[in-house]
């Protein structure tokens, strides 16, 4: 059984290169996937499947979003239009929520490209 050189610091799991390479051998680093061409192809159709279903399910929330807020926003327009001033102070407040609320959607999408 050898014993390790008494120069050697304790082990931390690091390998020390310099070591390795004043002892006059030959090493090769090899980095190889062990996935097949039919699994890859698989795993990309199903990565695709999943992020189309993904846009697909965003798409309906967005829709089903703008469609609330839409419905609220025209019954805050009336109120504010036809309404008492009590009325029209809640439906400003609302209105102005909804403007900030659109504002910041729109900022946040810019900002993820």
């Amino acid at each position: 059984m050898a014993t390790p050189p008494v120069n050697n610091p304790p082990s931390t799991g690091q390998i020390d290169l310099g070591q390795l390479a004043q002892n006059n051998h030959r090493y090769e680093l090899s980095l190889s996937n062990n996935e097949t061409e039919q699994d890859g192809s698989a795993r990309r159709a199903l990565e695709a499947a999943a992020a189309a279903h993904q846009r697909r399910i965003q798409f309906a929330v967005v829709l089903f979003a703008m469609a609330v807020s839409s419905v609220v926003f025209a019954g805050c327009v009336f109120a504010f239009v036809t309404g008492t001033p009590d009325d029209k102070k809640w439906a400003a407040g609302i209105l102005g929520s909804i403007a900030s609320g659109l504002i910041g959607f729109l900022v946040g999408q810019g900002s993820k490209k």
